[in-house]
């Protein structure tokens, strides 16, 4: 019984791989994602739980680098899908943990990341920008700026600027995403894709993340071209740092698909 039992898990591993190639050959010659998972659905027919699950689940993280989240949820509900395999596809998306991007607040590690990444200054200073800029990376325009250039600021007023230009930095983004819901653009993002997007706004303005190129990639639901797209916003020569600071965010944009 134990040999009988081993050759049919053995089997079974030999299908889920056949399978699994099927999916890498279909998204390579397509992406129509209705066809894709009605064929994948008869392939699992007589499968294991387990063996059903770990199909579905590299089924959902392929698919969802050509589609949304929502997408996929629809035409898996819409499908003819059992009750089980259903079950199994619902609990691996929410697994996925995409919610509207209005929804989302910036996490310690993302505040952790900003805060890292722009290092305090405790004195003002300007670099070329026409901005003065003094503790987390807090800017305002020369003529604007009450706080002059080599001017003193304590630890606590840095920290009350980071809260107050984090908050304005993540309303922009949440702001964005409400934006495009209204005219019926909806893309579901994880945690860390908010983060990475927050990090950005704080760093290049939320005017200017909204009038990217990752930003186009975004909207149509294409999480893999935005994070590419990161990593070459707006770098250059004059501030170095930005490249290794564009890669991190890249890279937190992308750990969650």
């Amino acid at each position: 019984m134990k040999h009988i039992s081993s050759f049919n898990s053995y089997n079974e591993e030999l299908i889920v791989s056949q399978i699994i190639e099927y999916i890498d050959y279909s998204i390579n010659e397509s992406v129509d994602i209705k066809s894709i998972w009605n064929n994948t659905l008869k392939k699992i027919k007589g499968l294991s739980k387990e063996a059903k699950r770990k199909v579905i689940k590299y089924t959902i993280g392929s698919l969802l680098v050509f589609n949304t989240i929502t997408n996929i949820v629809q035409i898996i509900n819409s499908s003819m899908a059992d009750s089980e395999t259903k079950e199994i596809a619902t609990e691996i998306c929410k697994e996925n943990k995409y919610k509207k991007g209005y929804e989302w607040k910036l996490s310690q590690e993302g505040w952790n990341h900003i805060k890292s990444e722009e290092k305090c200054k405790l004195k003002a200073y300007k670099i070329g920008d026409g901005m003065i800029t003094v503790g987390y990376g807090h800017a305002k325009p020369i003529e604007k700026s009450k706080i002059k250039v080599g001017q003193k600021i304590t630890q606590q007023q840095a920290d009350n600027f980071l809260k107050e230009d984090l908050k304005e930095a993540a309303n922009g983004v949440r702001r964005m995403f409400k934006d495009w819901e209204k005219n019926d653009v909806i893309v579901p993002i994880t945690q860390s894709m908010f983060d990475a997007l927050v990090s950005i706004a704080f760093n290049a303005g939320v005017g200017g993340l909204r009038n990217s190129e990752l930003v186009n990639h975004l909207k149509k639901g294409d999480y893999s071209s935005t994070g590419a797209s990161i990593k070459n916003f707006k770098i250059s020569k004059k501030f170095p740092g930005l490249t290794s600071r564009r890669e991190k965010e890249s890279q937190m944009f992308l750990s969650s698909i």
